[in-house]
């Protein structure tokens, strides 16, 4: 094959065969053509739930949403949204629309309490049954919101830990979030529908219903907190409230930590203010060789153990060095 151009003939074969897929997926069925609306994968089931997630008359948001996930994945949405009229049977694609409509409604009804499902399993067209069920179990829910926002403002930490009291938090989130659903920003850089703005703005009410209802003891580390421009998401301040409330359990636990804590700070003081402390009458020092030095910074008085230069100054104690200490900390955590 001399004088044959091996890359133009490879090129040709490729055109060839481009345009033979082409003629095919032309000639072929809707149904046999899997990008098209009315394709049904043979592993198909009509028996087989799209989601876990039953419709039982309080849960409306969730349910939907999960359907939707569902028949968005077999590419089976516009049967439900509207966007897909019924076809009349002079159609030549009716019998595949009607196919495909069959295996909608069935799923959404394996998705429904038997009592909601035999009250609508005459309703044999997807459009018009998902109409039904959103404008009877969605359009209740208004009073419920307002229960679970007098709800969400009531709740106070108390006799909760910190891990406790924010679940019990997000559970009521997530119930909001189910009635009032922000649908994801799909703007590719910069925002320009307006929903990132909400979204962010629904989760600065988060942080500022998590952080109020916290106990005093956490006071300094809140106020540290909402002193930052951007404010940290909710999972990282849940991050940093856990730590500090874990030093609090310290302090319980060990009884030498909690009675240096409740002192004053003497290892923050100068080196050089020890010298002539602790002589009884007559100038002679009580220390001697039993005198406590700490190991990390070097001072009397204390050990590593409570030693403040290296575990922090408790948010308890007041003064400048407390509150640059419970600052300190809620930077090292954001950062």
């Amino acid at each position: 094959m001399e004088g044959v151009n091996i890359e133009a003939f490879m090129n040709f074969l490729n055109q060839i065969t481009a345009f033979q897929a082409n003629l095919n997926k032309k000639n072929a069925k809707p149904h046999q053509d899997s990008t098209s609306i009315y394709y049904l994968h043979p592993s198909e089931s009509i028996g087989t739930p799209l989601s876990t997630v039953i419709l039982d008359g309080k849960n409306y948001g969730d349910w939907s949403r999960a359907i939707l996930w569902g028949l968005k994945g077999k590419n089976k949405v516009r049967f439900v949204d509207g966007s897909l009229p019924r076809l009349d049977k002079d159609d030549e694609n009716f019998e595949a629309w009607d196919r495909c409509n069959t295996y909608v409604v069935a799923w959404i009804n394996h998705s429904l309490s038997p009592d909601i499902s035999r009250s609508v399993v005459w309703n044999t067209v997807a459009s018009s049954l998902w109409t039904e069920l959103k404008r009877i179990y969605c359009q209740g829910d208004r009073f419920r919101v307002a229960e679970l926002q007098e709800e969400l403002f009531a709740i106070r930490q108390g006799d909760l830990d910190v891990t406790s009291y924010f679940t019990k938090l997000k559970t009521i989130w997530e119930d909001l979030e189910s009635f009032r659903y922000i649908p994801d920003c799909e703007c590719s850089e910069k925002c320009s529908c307006g929903l990132g703005i909400i979204r962010r703005y629904r989760i600065e009410d988060q942080v500022t219903q998590f952080l109020r209802g916290l106990n005093e003891q956490f006071s300094n580390v809140r106020s540290q907190i909402m002193l930052l421009d951007p404010l940290p998401d909710v999972n990282t301040i849940l991050s940093m409230l856990t730590q500090q409330e874990r030093q609090f359990m310290n302090m319980d636990i060990n009884p030498e930590v909690k009675i240096a804590y409740a002192a004053t700070p003497s290892n923050t003081a100068n080196p050089g203010n020890d010298r002539g402390k602790g002589r009884g009458r007559g100038g002679r020092s009580q220390g001697g060789r039993g005198k406590v030095q700490c190991s990390h910074c070097g001072r009397l008085g204390h050990s590593i153990d409570v030693c403040y230069k290296k575990h922090g100054y408790p948010p308890n104690l007041k003064g400048r060095n407390a509150a640059e200490g419970a600052g300190n900390f809620a930077a090292s955590l954001v950062t």
